[in-house]
């Protein structure tokens, strides 16, 4: 046996997972179909700061661009509101803004410096389980484990051949990246009018997409503008998702002055599918061979599409299972972890999707609002919170 443990994907859940086996003393071999690293992955790239309670050893210094303690919200691009994130002793609450070949080599660096070898420029075609071991291949190449990690993404090929999350469903995001000059000269305004972005602030905007919203995301040297749709079921045939999007990423740049880059300063558009959680599912074989983490879990949360640090935390899970050998229980690990908040999120996103215009009157553009999700990220209270909050808030809107 080559392994103890074969990891396939190299993002920020496969990585992870690397990286906490080999610490605990597992002989790691990494996978990526990257053919080098950084490589360029398109992510909104939100962290909350409450991710270093769950997983020991982050440096943020080392991989965050910006940090950002406010949000400004707007409704079809109007109507603004600024609020700053908070903790419950007053304090900004932090999100930290990352992009994702940085990020991503950073957790790499991390799984290699704990004794993980790393294989880029591999992408896997099969798997075959045993009841001793599994057997990863890429072309001519394998490769044998005792388990193997499905890290490969929303459309990864582990859970497919391991018989895992074969009802999956998607949303979709659309996203480009624009470069943006930062400037201390310019007030900062709501409406964007004669101001400058804030380096500190995500934008929001409600209204434009259904089942989904727009951003601007801050980073180094460039936003990241998006716009994403929880999408339950296949779109009808006249809808056309992606034309929605594009608008929707109209509107957000419209509503803080900016347009679309055109001709030769057109950025590129990235798509890219959302693996929204709808339910606890089965996340390992019935022989513990083969366990998925991240987007192959399906871990992004279906309320706000975050996804990022959900994948971290569940490659550290599933590298404490397999290293103490109890991957059957990872799948119940996960549901104590995750499922709670994620149900919640699910029934509050209904709530809000069904009365959208009511839910950001009442809710989002209230600065209470987003002091509660201040809360949320700096991990002092759940989404299970969140959502009595909003049942009592909807009871009595005057109260």
């Amino acid at each position: 046996m080559n392994f103890d443990v074969i990891v396939v994907g190299a993002g920020p859940g496969g990585a992870t997972c690397a990286w906490k086996c080999a610490e605990l003393g597992l002989k790691v071999l990494l996978l990526d179909r990257a053919p080098s690293l950084p490589r360029y992955k398109p992510c909104g790239g939100g962290i909350p700061s409450s991710l270093v309670r769950h997983v020991e050893g982050l440096e943020p210094e080392k991989f965050t661009d910006l940090t950002v303690t406010k949000l400004r919200h707007t409704w079809r691009g109007k109507s603004p509101v600024l609020a700053e994130m908070t903790c419950s002793d007053g304090k900004p609450a932090e999100v930290w803004m990352v992009q994702r070949p940085r990020f991503d080599t950073y957790l790499v660096e991390k799984a290699k410096s704990a004794g993980a070898e790393l294989k880029l420029g591999v992408k896997v075609s099969d798997i075959t389980v045993t009841s001793e071991d599994v057997t990863v291949t890429a072309g001519e190449e394998s490769w044998t484990a005792r388990y193997v990690v499905g890290a490969d993404g929303a459309k990864g090929i582990v859970g497919a051949r391991a018989g895992l999350r074969l009802g999956k469903r998607w949303g979709i995001a659309r996203e480009v990246e624009i470069p943006y000059e930062y400037t201390e000269t310019l007030a900062p305004s709501l409406s964007g009018a004669g101001g400058a972005i804030l380096r500190d602030a995500c934008y929001l905007d409600y209204g434009s997409v259904k089942n989904g919203y727009a951003w601007i995301f801050p980073k180094a040297g460039y936003l990241s503008v998006g716009a994403g749709m929880l999408v339950p079921r296949q779109p009808k045939a006249e809808q056309n998702v992606g034309k929605i999007l594009m608008d929707a990423i109209h509107t957000m740049l419209g509503s803080v002055d900016m347009t679309y880059p055109t001709g030769m300063d057109a950025p590129k558009l990235w798509a890219h599918p959302i693996p929204f959680w709808t339910g606890m599912e089965p996340l390992a074989t019935k022989d513990g061979r083969v366990l998925l983490v991240g987007d192959a879990a399906g871990v992004v949360q279906p309320l706000f599409g975050e996804g990022i640090q959900y994948a971290v935390r569940t490659g550290a899970v599933a590298a404490q299972h397999l290293a103490a050998s109890t991957t059957l229980q990872y799948t119940e690990a996960v549901k104590t972890e995750l499922a709670g908040e994620f149900d919640a999120a699910l029934r509050v996103g209904k709530v809000f999707h069904r009365t959208p215009y009511l839910s950001y009157r009442l809710g989002v553009k209230n600065p209470a609002g987003t002091k509660l999700v201040g809360r949320l990220m700096s991990g002092e209270v759940s989404l299970e919170h969140l959502e009595q909050r909003i049942y009592d808030k909807l009871k009595n809107p005057f109260k």
